[in-house]
C-alpha cells in the first residue's frame, strides 16, 4: 500500500469512528430524555395514587362518622329496644366462648 492509500484508509477508519461516537452520543442523549419522561410519568402517577389515597381515607372517614351519627341516633330514639339487643348480642358472644 501506499502512503497516500494509508492516509486515505486512516481517515476513513477516523470518520466511521466519529460517526459511530456520534450515533453513541445521540442514543445516551436519547436514553437521558426517556428516563427523565419515565422518571416524571412515574411521579405524577405516585401524585395521582397519594391524592386517590387521600380523599378514600376522606370519604371513608365521612361515611363512619355519618354511621356513627345514626347508630347514636337510633340508640338515642330507643333506648329500650337498644338495651335489650345489647343484652341478646352479649348473650350469644358469651355461650360462644363458653363453647370454644
Amino acid at each position: 500500500m501506499t502512503h497516500k492509500n494509508e492516509q486515505t484508509v486512516a481517515h476513513h477508519a477516523a470518520d466511521v469512528v466519529d460517526n459511530v461516537a456520534d450515533g453513541i452520543r445521540s442514543a445516551a442523549h436519547t436514553v437521558r430524555e426517556t428516563a427523565g419522561r419515565a422518571v416524571g410519568a412515574v411521579g405524577d402517577k405516585y401524585g395521582e395514587a397519594e391524592q386517590f389515597a387521600r380523599d378514600s381515607v376522606k370519604h371513608g372517614r365521612a361515611r363512619l362518622r355519618s354511621w356513627e351519627n345514626s347508630f347514636e341516633d337510633s340508640i338515642s330514639e330507643n333506648p329500650k329496644t337498644s338495651l335489650l339487643l345489647a343484652i341478646a348480642l352479649g348473650a350469644l358472644i358469651g355461650a360462644w366462648w363458653k363453647r370454644k
